[in-house]
């Protein structure tokens, strides 16, 4: 079996989980990675071989800050690449064919389902929302861009199947769906290496922060030094930040170990995080995130599973967290979610290929 998958370069998350679901495949499968998320990333992610064939078909939301979309320049920019598409379409489904896929996977590049299409070989998206979803509410404010967003949910609805990731959004474009548990990577507490590598008080609580590469703006990282009995691990540089604030390299501690080995997880609600956060029982703090449709999904999902505490931007950005860190501590830890997300997925990707 040879898959092609295509992944958006919008943030991590997508290949956070399309790796996840990648280590399930079985080991002689071929996979191709149609991206430009670095090669590095997915060397660190990805426990087989793998060809990378780096290519960009889709630019998710232009970024004003970590969690704010500037929605004019996104709409603008996509509509220049889907022009840019149609004029490539044909070398792309030419270089698609000469590599005899299996299947074509997409998180979620909505061309790829058109390449699929065009070569006659089954497509799947593996997601929890889709451009689609993301652009339509922008589309209301600037209409001039409503062709646009109906070529984006023809191409979406041209997916041979719709793997609908738990929490996901209705996606209900697509002919056929299958619901999947979350997919995340499941690590291990590892909180007492930690301590003894950072040179933690060990009395000290430790809060996982993440607010996306680009950081937030008005946030007042300085203000965390008042947390005197707790320490904020990150793997992204936050400016400004107290001694109570360090920056971990994931080649001495994975991601997913520091969700387990955290008192708590603090930042944007984006899948990867909120999945991981569930999947270890790890209660998260989080501030809003309007622009951005997903949003509505993953927030209702953290309140019914129990374990979440949403801030106002005010609150987030003046690092007014007291009661949220506080609840976190006195609380009981919610209970884990189950983490069979990424087998069940690759079990259907497998039975589509036909292998």
């Amino acid at each position: 079996m040879k898959i092609i998958y295509y992944v958006t370069a919008h943030g991590y998350g997508h290949g956070v989980r399309t790796c996840a679901i990648v280590n399930e495949l079985p080991p002689d499968t071929e996979v191709v990675f149609r991206t430009v998320l670095p090669e590095s990333f997915f060397r660190e992610e990805v426990r087989r071989r793998f060809i990378y064939a780096p290519a960009s078909f889709d630019c998710g939301c232009i970024q004003k800050d970590g969690i704010t979309a500037d929605i004019p320049a996104t709409l603008n920019a996509y509509a220049r690449i889907a022009e840019q598409n149609e004029s490539r379409f044909a070398d792309e489904v030419a270089w698609c064919r000469d590599q005899e896929p299996s299947l074509i996977a997409s998180d979620i590049v909505p061309l790829a389902f058109d390449v699929a299409k065009a070569c006659g070989i089954p497509s799947v998206a593996a997601t929890n929302f889709t451009w689609y979803d993301i652009y339509a509410p922008y589309c209301r404010d600037i209409p001039g861009y409503q062709p646009l967003l109906a070529g984006l949910r023809e191409q979406y609805a041209s997916a041979s199947l719709l793997l609908a990731l738990d929490p996901a959004m209705l996606m209900d474009y697509f002919p056929v769906r299958a619901a999947i548990g979350p997919v995340a990577r499941k690590g291990t507490s590892r909180r007492s290496e930690i301590v003894r590598h950072y040179g933690i008080e060990p009395g000290h609580h430790i809060g996982l922060l993440y607010v996306g590469q680009g950081g937030v703006d008005g946030f007042d990282a300085a203000a965390l030094e008042r947390f005197s009995g707790w320490e904020f691990l990150g793997v992204s540089p936050i400016g400004h930040a107290p001694a109570n604030c360090r920056l971990i390299d994931k080649a001495d501690f994975p991601y997913q170990d520091l969700a387990a080995s955290a008192d708590c997880m603090i930042g944007k609600l984006g899948y990867s995080a909120v999945a991981e956060a569930m999947v270890h029982g790890t209660p998260m703090i989080y501030l809003p995130r309007e622009d951005f449709a997903e949003y509505a999904a993953l927030d209702a999902a953290v309140r019914t599973w129990g374990g979440g505490a949403a801030l106002s931007a005010e609150e987030f950005l003046q690092c007014t967290w007291e009661s949220a860190l506080n609840r976190c501590i006195l609380l009981p830890r919610p209970a884990p979610v189950h983490a069979g997300g990424a087998r069940q997925a690759a079990a259907y990707m497998v039975n589509l290929a036909g292998a």
